[in-house]
């Protein structure tokens, strides 16, 4: 009989040669057996190669998430600019290699030489201009922001649009104006009935605050500062997208001549006042703080759109009183997107960072630093958790059939432009009986600066922006 020792000595010799026929299997199989394997990507780029130079244009809070995620996708090393927006129009063309900027402003960029058409290799690899289909998400908005003239010059970031939220106000008035949008009868009554309804139920809602709120707004009109003359013109625009001149523009592009002084323009202008004293609080307000103010209960009526870092927290108000979304939607194009510089020296580089930049997983790790980015994949959208949210999203499913540029300042200058609006905008604020008169000064003001920028560039241009020419 065999001993303990002579058995435990077999079975370590058959373990043994089972384990060296697994590792020649392995072996066979072309696998390492040394270490486990592991999932890694190898970073792109030479770090030999001069630094990117990228301009940020009003988009400052990008500029430490893009210097890290860069870091850890490309041996290449990045320089980052910021400027705004009134900054760059003194200045001329440089030669950075990227600009991340707010898409009204492509007329003016492409205008003065500042970016390229997109590359033919980033348009095949980033897609998208083709027309939305599975294979395809993007919504309408993004091809449209992103293109110019007929040419695609950016690739596209976010594009948000402009919505009404409200609570313990009748919304009935402006429902029935958004059905008008649709069915494209906009006609004068239409537009002018339908919004002295709104605003006078409204005003008999709030009628016994009315002193203190007219008082808050004119102490907030000796306060407002550029920015937020700008989100009042932008306040303005969506409702003047709301009459006669939805299609018909800021200009009769035939005569080349403003139409600031027709008669939907004023009227719009006095109808925003009154918007304004049923929440002073708002009316100057950036997008994403009119939008908390109503949710969360703290007013009865903001434009804009809901903020993009998960951080908004809900009073018991909120939840006891529930806000209210109207479904008419205006695009300014606040929305960013990134163009290769035209006089760029890496344009192979600088191509190659334009596609890392328009992916998915980028704007996921960008979209909290800024609500002018969006993502395309719900499910990828960590705010999702928020019926405002939710609900603002399925609207900005219905931009196909309310997209419209005409009231889109995007062509070239238009900032100088909508300086002179605002300016006009705040006079009537402090006196609306002049409201007639101060946009017919307005027109004149426009008018002096079309003849001075040009005509006819400036109808190219306004043409390029609507998607007229190319």
């Amino acid at each position: 009989m065999r001993s303990i020792q002579e058995v435990f000595s077999q079975l370590m010799s058959v373990r043994g040669a089972i384990a060296l026929a697994g590792l020649a299997l392995l072996g066979c199989a072309g696998e390492p057996t040394s270490t486990p394997r592991v999932e890694s990507r190898a970073k792109m780029g030479s770090e030999s190669a001069p630094p990117l130079k990228v301009l940020l244009v009003d988009a400052d809070a990008l500029q430490s998430e893009l210097e890290l995620r860069w870091q850890s996708f490309s041996e290449q090393g990045l320089t980052i600019q910021t400027a705004n927006r009134r900054e760059l129009a003194t200045q001329p063309p440089s030669t950075v290699d990227l600009v991340i900027y707010p898409a009204n402003l492509i007329g003016t960029l492409v205008a003065r030489d500042w970016i390229a058409p997109v590359p033919e290799q980033a348009q095949q690899r980033i897609g998208g201009w083709q027309q939305a289909s599975e294979s395809n998400p993007w919504p309408s908005r993004w091809r449209t922001f992103s293109v110019f003239g007929g040419k695609p010059f950016a690739a596209p970031l976010g594009a948000p649009s402009w919505v009404a939220v409200t609570r313990s106000l009748d919304a009935s008035p402006l429902r029935k104006l958004q059905t008008a949008i649709l069915g494209n009868e906009l006609a004068k009554e239409v537009s002018e009935d339908l919004w002295n309804e709104y605003l006078s139920k409204a005003e008999q809602t709030l009628q016994a605050t009315a002193t203190e709120r007219e008082q808050e707004l004119q102490r907030r009109l000796s306060e407002i500062g550029p920015q937020e003359r700008r989100y009042l013109a932008c306040r303005y625009l969506w409702i003047l997208s709301t009459t006669e001149s939805r299609y018909r523009g800021f200009f009769d592009t035939q005569k080349m001549l403003s139409r600031c002084g027709q008669p939907e323009f004023s009227r719009s202008a006095l109808h925003l006042r009154r918007l304004a004293l049923l929440q002073p609080s708002t009316i100057f307000a950036s997008p994403t703080e009119a939008w908390d103010a109503v949710v969360a209960g703290n007013a009865v009526f903001g434009l804009g759109w809901p903020r993009t870092d998960n951080q908004q927290q809900l009073t018991e108000d909120a939840v006891k009183d529930r806000w209210e979304l109207i479904p008419i939607l205006w695009n300014d194009g606040s929305g960013l997107v990134a163009s290769v510089g035209k006089r760029t020296r890496q344009s192979a580089n600088a191509t190659e960072f334009l596609i890392w930049l328009a992916s998915e997983e980028q704007r996921i790790a960008l979209q909290p630093k800024t609500a002018t980015i969006e993502l395309l994949e719900i499910d990828n959208d960590r705010n999702r958790v928020r019926g405002d949210y939710r609900e603002y999203q399925t609207l900005q499913r219905l931009e196909s059939a309310m997209l419209t540029m005409e009231l889109t300042p995007r062509f070239l200058d238009s900032d100088r432009f909508m300086s002179l609006l605002e300016e006009a905008l705040i006079d009537i604020f402090k006196s609306p009986e002049t409201a007639e008169a101060r946009m017919a000064q307005c027109r004149k003001e426009w008018d002096v600066a079309a003849e001075q920028l040009g005509r006819e560039k400036l109808r190219n241009s306004i043409e390029a922006a609507i998607g007229y020419s190319e």
